[in-house]
């Protein structure tokens, strides 16, 4: 999960251009709205509003791959790499404390020990073997869809 701080530094999050072909240019307000620049257009928004459709994780997703080299054409600005670092503690596995913690909380929801997984690969959307592998970012993810799917009829 990606959020911000209470009081985060404003400053440039990232900037991407590629050969004159394009541009964008990201830069975080003191007032938390977000302003970008493209090669066209001019546009601020809230933070609030990029963090619901989901674009602070794709940025910071983008910001650690510029940090650890993987992409090109990008520029990090200070508020890129926080947000890159924030989002690498995310990316840690579990562990096997933490996921035996999954495991027993998925129980409490009423799903039975051998669906843990499956229920877990659907709303990741690809096989999972092991909860303790599972970042923090997709255990969140399977936790919010198992919640979402199964607390419902539990509680009933």
């Amino acid at each position: 999960m990606t959020t911000t701080q209470h009081n985060p530094r404003p400053g440039l999050i990232f900037e991407y251009i590629y050969t004159g072909e394009a541009y964008f240019r990201a830069t975080l307000n003191d007032d938390l709205t977000v302003t970008m620049v493209d090669a066209q257009t001019t546009r601020t928004v809230t933070v609030g509003s990029l963090y619901s459709l989901g674009t602070l994780e794709m940025w910071a997703r983008r910001c650690l791959a510029t940090l650890r080299g993987e992409a090109t054409h990008c520029t990090l600005g200070p508020v890129g790499e926080r947000l890159a670092q924030r989002y690498a503690e995310g990316c840690k596995p579990l562990g096997n404390k933490r996921g035996s913690a999954f495991h027993r909380a998925l129980g409490r929801l009423g799903i039975p020990s051998h669906a843990h997984y499956e229920v877990c690969g659907m709303a990741l959307g690809q096989p999972v073997s092991s909860l303790a592998a599972l970042s923090e970012h997709d255990a969140r993810k399977a936790w919010a869809y198992a919640r979402r799917e199964y607390a419902p009829a539990h509680a009933a």
